[in-house]
């Protein structure tokens, strides 16, 4: 079950399109039915001040469920922003009905959606922040993962692919996605962008 929590007296009809199953209720204190863990929370910012907008991701993650949020002007300080606070979907409050779908099937398999003009700034940033750093004394997690998995989220860190990590610490492909699942047990991260946000400590803007 989908379920759209909006602040809106008449919600989008192209909601319900893609979506027939799906309901709209006003705060996230009105969501009764939806099982936790199961189904996603959308999240409409329009007319939200900063403030509810904080209060109403606090209370929709204790539910366990994705959560994606709808924006009127998606930007990427906003973004960060969201994913920070356990969003796992970001889009426009006007997302076509054939988007919404393909945004649900992606977060409910438990990964992202953002857009790719984030994603390149995220990885941009992470470069940029890890050129700076000569060795893995202070890399964030040391104390967690093992020296090769401190290598592979060092390579995460540059926008690295699995291949080209694979490469470059000349392991196999299939060795490089072992190291990635136990980076993300350990770290709680679910994907490498999630990983970057985290090494990276982001808290409200991009450089």
């Amino acid at each position: 079950m989908h379920v759209f929590v909006s602040q809106k007296t008449l919600s989008p009809v192209r909601w319900h399109e893609a979506f027939p199953d799906s309901i709209t209720v006003r705060s996230p204190q009105d969501i009764r039915d939806l099982a936790k863990g199961r189904g996603c929370v959308w999240l409409d910012f329009t007319s939200l001040t900063p403030a509810d907008r904080q209060l109403w991701l606090a209370q929709c993650k204790v539910l366990k469920n994705p959560i994606i949020v709808l924006s009127n002007v998606p930007n990427d300080d906003e973004a960060i922003r969201v994913f920070s606070s356990g969003a796992s979907g970001y889009c426009h409050v006007l997302a076509a009905v054939n988007q919404l779908r393909e945004i649900a099937l992606v977060v409910e398999h438990g990964g992202y959606w953002v857009g790719a003009s984030f994603i390149e700034k995220v990885l941009q940033l992470s470069a940029h922040h890890f050129s700076h750093v000569p060795g893995h004394d202070e890399f964030p997690f040391a104390d967690r993962l093992t020296e090769r998995e401190m290598m592979v989220a060092h390579e995460v860190a540059h926008g690295a692919t699995n291949r080209e990590i694979a490469s470059s610490l000349d392991i196999t492909e299939r060795t490089v996605k072992a190291h990635l699942a136990s980076i993300f047990s350990k770290t709680g991260a679910r994907d490498r962008i999630q990983l970057v946000l985290m090494l990276n400590q982001i808290e409200s803007t991009v450089a």
